[in-house]
């Protein structure tokens, strides 16, 4: 403790004693007064989970990442695709590619996707965000397809950490979702 700190601590002990004697109708001067006050070091508290939750919201980010890319250069390869989910998830999205090919449909442009909100247990997670695919166009043998724009949906999605890695393990119903959008 520096010197400063502790005459301060030490005027402001001494401040308490002679208001507590004061109030107690003593006009003694108090006695045994401390020379030194211990102070508690400053405690922080950090959310053990915030590292966890930074690497599930930038591994959520990439996984949208290689999904756009995967539909819109219609990239039937799963290998990028493992890197940010289980191999379910994986072959899904392989066979969701495959399904347009085989209907001529084609994408292009990208969702925008709203933050996410990220629950961690252990080596699970949940994360849910609003998003927008109204920007993510949609075509079939070249022509737009007619859609209703929808704006802001819930999307939800269950993680795991394995290997040391979170990793999309299932898309989870929107019924599911707590946020609203």
């Amino acid at each position: 403790m520096t010197p400063a700190r502790v005459v301060v601590s030490t005027l402001a002990a001494a401040g308490l004693v002679l208001a507590a004697a004061a109030c107690s109708g003593e006009s003694e001067e108090p006695t045994g007064l401390e020379t030194s006050a211990a102070t508690a070091a400053p405690t922080t508290t950090e959310d053990p989970d915030a590292a966890a939750v930074a690497e599930i919201e930038a591994q959520y980010q990439r996984y949208w990442d290689i999904v756009i890319a995967s539909e819109n250069e219609l990239d039937e390869s799963y290998e990028e695709l493992k890197t940010v989910a289980t191999e379910l998830i994986a072959q899904t999205q392989v066979a969701d590619v495959r399904g347009l090919v085989d209907t001529g449909v084609t994408r292009d442009g990208a969702p925008v996707l709203g933050p996410p909100q990220v629950t961690v247990d252990g080596d699970t997670a949940r994360v849910e965000s609003c998003v927008d695919e109204d920007g993510w166009n949609v075509y079939q043998n070249g022509e737009p397809l007619e859609r209703e724009l929808l704006g802001p949906r819930p999307r939800v999605f269950d993680l795991e950490r394995v290997d040391g890695q979170w990793l999309v393990s299932e898309r989870v119903d929107q019924s599911e979702a707590t946020i609203t959008c």
